[in-house]
């Protein structure tokens, strides 16, 4: 099984830049975004081979506020971060499908290549 471990940067106002595990005690510093990232990988491979079975307590979220209308805050998943949409196509499947997601059924024969003869 795959866990993701989210991890935030942060830049001080002296320019280095800190790095975070939400939910877990695992922290780095480093002058540069590409020296905190590869800092805060190394510490927490290294934690998690002291403590496989720890799970991050973290529940992360993201506040997106709109400049449209009222500028109202919303909380959203983390995908909003990444812009993650369903396609139309997958969307029609899922529709057709009934379920909520989902690829376009395979209908039997439908694919396969007309014999010659």
């Amino acid at each position: 099984m795959t866990m993701l471990y989210p991890i935030v940067l942060e830049t001080e106002d002296d320019g280095a830049v800190s790095a975070y595990v939400p939910g877990l005690p695992v922290y780095a510093a480093a002058d540069t975004h590409a020296k905190a990232e590869r800092a805060i990988r190394v510490v927490l491979e290294a934690y998690l081979q002291e403590h496989p079975s720890t799970k991050p307590e973290a529940r992360v979220r993201v506040a997106r506020r709109s400049d449209v209308g009222a500028g109202r805050v919303e909380i959203v998943g983390v995908a909003a971060l990444v812009g993650a949409r369903r396609t139309a196509a997958k969307a029609k499947a899922a529709r057709a499908n009934g379920r909520l997601g989902g690829r376009p059924r395979k209908v039997a024969g439908a694919l396969a290549a007309p014999k010659k003869a």
